[in-house]
């Protein structure tokens, strides 16, 4: 049995321009999601893909393998299922479990990439998605020329209580087999076959934005 760490961190963002490498609490960005995953121990090889030299270096010196992203896959358009299925379609990078961590999720912690490998080798999971509650009551601004489309019945407006299995994917972590990047090119493939993990609000931050750095600070070394 075979386990690969796919982490992310293309050089563009706009809304925080070289976030990946800016120091969080004295180390870079992207070298919290390294040690959670070299801190793990799950993991056969860890892969930082990338378009930027200073992360690939980062990478290099950290002990994982930096892959050299191609420009068409590091731009704001590119989706990350095409930066995922273009290094895991390759016979060279098979693996049994992929696990992908975003960099922009410094708060995660090592138990839960443990946990949720659990989750993905058991036979009725082909996948883990980590998620956090939330009662999300949501439009869609402009699905079609008729306007926004609203993603619960007006005349039935839930409350709460019957949102209690609502949940939003929060990005940390995402577990799968490696038969389904071959099979769908994503990363999730069956809903049915998909395990949520809950994680709570402080370990489900993401950067985005500086505001989002700062939510971040302020919430590190919060209880577990």
């Amino acid at each position: 049995m075979t386990a690969t760490a796919f982490i992310p961190a293309r050089e563009g963002s706009k809304r925080l321009p070289g976030k990946n490498k800016k120091l969080f609490h004295g180390k870079p960005l992207i070298q919290w999601s390294i040690d959670q995953a070299k801190d793990s121990k799950l993991f056969d090889i860890i892969v930082v893909s990338s378009d930027d030299s200073d992360i690939l270096k980062i990478a290099d010196k950290s002990g994982v393998t930096p892959v050299q992203r191609q420009a068409k896959l590091a731009s704001d358009e590119a989706q990350i299922n095409d930066v995922v299925f273009d290094f895991f379609a390759r016979p060279e990078n098979h693996t049994d479990y992929v696990c992908l961590l975003n960099p922009t999720h410094p708060l995660r912690s090592v138990e839960d990439i443990k946990k949720t490998f659990r989750y993905v080798q058991m036979k009725k999971y082909d996948a883990v998605v980590s998620v956090i509650w939330n009662d999300i009551l949501g439009w869609v601004e402009k699905p079609t020329k008729n306007g926004p489309m609203v993603m619960y019945k007006l005349d039935e407006r839930p409350t709460k209580k019957t949102r209690d299995d609502w949940f939003l994917e929060n990005g940390a972590i995402y577990w799968c087999k490696h038969i389904v990047i071959q099979a769908t090119g994503t990363f999730i493939g069956d809903p049915g076959r998909v395990k949520l993990y809950e994680m709570p609000k402080h370990r489900s931050l993401e950067i985005d934005d500086a505001f989002d750095w700062h939510l971040c600070e302020q919430a590190y070394g919060w209880p577990a």
